[in-house]
């Protein structure tokens, strides 16, 4: 086999390393908010992955930027935590950053390990949270699984079930939150994706329904010292995104549930976040982009991301 997987405890929850044993290479995930929180390159000693220091706790997840978070039932910010399903009004309880819910409810959620495997070419994590309607704000039942596969090409897949136990209909809107690192300065990065349109933030970073028109990565464009905190319509037919320096090419790639793309580049210019949504901000109000989850349904949304060298 040329896999192991490893699972050990860390803080108050457990991480599971699944390592390529012929190139070192290891990814770690982490059972609490189910997220990928390393991609070690060991031989050249660097992490493309901007993750979390988790050894005294999850305490500063938050604070520190959400880094890696899974966003789920909404993402991004959602308008004063308020939205109407089923002419029925609801107000959000958890996170808030200004006025507005902030990233979801389940990113710090405790996922129970379901499966772990090992393949020739591949090896796999499947976990799983059953959400209760815990949240006043979204009093909803729905199970999500996380199925993290790292392949021996460098390569990792994850795709996230989410069913709906619930009753009656609900809203329901998936994104990550991953931040990436090619070097010591994003700026040095170039960035290479299609789209459809550029969204329209009010100063608060919330749709406005407006789209512009934006060309600058069409064809790859150097970040250099460029701010981005930014939304795009992803062209379904080049759904990629590329990011790469003079030594690395990072290629993410979401399936058709996932046509929409942020950006964020930190102040300290180290890492950007490249964040697959499955819909615009807000959604829960201005409706774009949102999926009706229908009782018992299984919705499945999937992105790769594969690192090669030049």
């Amino acid at each position: 086999m040329s896999f192991s997987i490893d699972i050990q405890p860390i803080s108050t929850f457990k991480r599971i390393r699944i390592t390529n044993l012929e190139t070192l290479v290891y990814i770690d995930v982490v059972s609490k908010g189910g997220i990928l929180n390393s991609w070690m390159q060991t031989a050249e000693q660097w992490d493309i992955i901007d993750g979390n220091d988790f050894e005294s706790g999850w305490d500063n997840f938050e604070s520190n930027g959400f880094k890696s978070g899974k966003m789920s039932p909404f993402a991004c910010r959602l308008s004063h935590g308020l939205f109407t399903h089923l002419n029925q009004p609801y107000k959000i309880e958890k996170f808030y950053l200004g006025a507005h819910a902030l990233h979801g409810i389940l990113y710090d959620a405790e996922y129970e390990i379901i499966e772990t495997s090992i393949q020739e070419n591949n090896a796999h994590v499947i976990l799983e949270h059953r959400y209760h309607g815990t949240d006043k704000g979204f009093p909803f039942s729905y199970t999500i699984q996380l199925h993290w596969k790292f392949f021996s090409n460098n390569k990792i897949s994850i795709q996230t079930s989410i069913t709906n136990e619930s009753e009656t209909p609900i809203p329901m809107m998936d994104g990550w939150h991953p931040y990436f690192k090619l070097g010591n300065r994003i700026n040095n990065c170039t960035l290479h994706f299609a789209n459809k349109g550029l969204l329209v933030y009010d100063h608060e970073l919330i749709p406005t329904g407006e789209t512009l028109t934006n060309t600058m990565f069409d064809k790859g464009a150097r970040i250099s010292d460029t701010h981005l905190d930014s939304g795009y319509i992803v062209d379904a037919s080049l759904p990629k995104c590329v990011l790469e320096n003079d030594k690395y090419t990072l290629t993410i790639v979401p399936n058709a549930a996932y046509p929409y793309l942020q950006l964020y580049t930190p102040d300290h210019r180290g890492s950007i976040a490249i964040e697959n949504l499955s819909a615009a901000p807000d959604c829960f109000n201005n409706k774009t982009g949102l999926h009706i989850l229908q009782p018992q349904e299984v919705w499945n949304l999937e992105t790769s991301y594969q690192l090669t060298s030049k």
